[in-house]
């Protein structure tokens, strides 16, 4: 394609546009390409590298993405940071004629301010969730000593009131770190911390855990695990969030005086963990839409619950990032079941919890 061509095509274009050879030599560069010229060591780009061009340390970047898009040929998607004040998200696609690589075009956005908003909006949140959590955790330890005794006895209607404000003070800690959580993961800045550990001992420890919320409905856990080795490697402290989130919305819907059946099946590449509980019937359409964000009552009864509706949208998160896949069944004879199957073990996640 001709220069000229190229001017026509290019010339006015918002992005800056260019265009290299199979030499990997600048061939064309509109008017939005010279963004870059205060990052230039030469008036004149035609027919030179970015070696030539630019600083080693921006050269580099460009021709390591470079040689990426030539080995796999498929766009390869990256930003270029020249400084805190020039932030480009850059595409460079291989031009392919005839089976033969003949170039490159990149375009280069400029992603400045969208950078600097995304980073205030990281002070934003971490900034509103600590001032949030820390008073929060301090009325917590507050009301236990109470609790406890530790400055003096106090009366059964008392230790009711302050059970009450205790238990509600624990629910806004842990929404504040839904909230949290669901912000990491949608922005990708979760790290997941990976370990190797006993599931099946870890869904003990959650039905241990929460076996109080079964007294009000008079529920029972069922427990069965048809699994020799549920050793599995992945981050303990998020795996225990998801299955906190499902036995709780198990114990959450299902009819009084029922079982919660907790499985818990696999081979030696992966578990599957489910709950079934007796429950509402849960249409095919609202089905699948438990997991979406707010969806805080899935069953549409009279009966509203409470919520951010973000448990189990952060669950899937969650799971998807430890490769892994979310069951979810629902049958007109009122059973439902709700989980998840993952690989024991992977060797790269998308995603690195912090």
């Amino acid at each position: 394609m001709s220069k000229e061509m190229l001017d026509v095509l290019f010339g006015h274009s918002y992005d800056a546009v260019i265009y290299k050879n199979s030499d990997f030599e600048y061939v064309f560069s509109n008017i939005q390409s010279m963004k870059f010229s205060n990052f230039l060591k030469t008036d004149n780009v035609l027919n030179k590298t970015v070696f030539d061009i630019m600083p080693q340390n921006i050269a580099e970047i460009v021709s390591k993405n470079d040689l990426e898009a030539l080995k796999t040929l498929q766009p390869v998607v990256y930003e270029l940071e020249f400084d805190k004040n020039n932030v480009f998200e850059m595409v460079t696609n291989p031009v392919v004629l005839d089976n033969s690589f003949v170039g490159l075009i990149t375009i280069g956005r400029d992603i400045t301010e969208k950078v600097k908003l995304e980073t205030q909006k990281d002070v934003f949140v971490a900034t509103l969730t600590h001032d949030l959590k820390t008073p929060t955790l301090a009325q917590i330890r507050t009301i236990e000593l109470l609790f406890a005794g530790a400055f003096g006895p106090l009366g059964e209607v008392q230790k009711e009131m302050l059970g009450q404000v205790l238990n509600s003070c624990k629910y806004m800690y842990g929404m504040i770190s839904y909230i949290l959580s669901t912000y990491k993961f949608e922005n990708g800045k979760a790290k997941l911390k990976t370990q190797s550990f006993d599931f099946k001992e870890l869904i003990k420890e959650c039905c241990f855990e929460l076996e109080s919320l079964n007294i009000e409905k008079n529920l029972r856990f069922v427990t069965k695990f048809n699994i020799e080795d549920s050793v599995v490697e992945g981050d303990k402290n998020q795996l225990k969030r998801v299955l906190v989130n499902m036995i709780s919305n198990a114990i959450s819907y299902a009819f009084k005086d029922t079982v919660i059946e907790i499985m818990l099946e696999g081979n030696s590449k992966e578990i599957i963990f489910y709950t079934i509980n007796q429950s509402p019937y849960i249409p095919s359409d609202v089905l699948n839409r438990i997991f979406e964000k707010y969806v805080s009552d899935p069953s549409h009864t009279k009966f509203s619950k409470t919520g951010t509706g973000l448990g189990l949208y952060l669950s899937e998160q969650i799971i998807t990032a430890h490769k892994g896949k979310i069951i979810a069944e629902s049958s007109m004879e009122n059973k439902n079941k709700i989980g998840f199957k993952m690989p024991k073990a992977f060797s790269e996640v998308s995603i690195q919890v912090a």
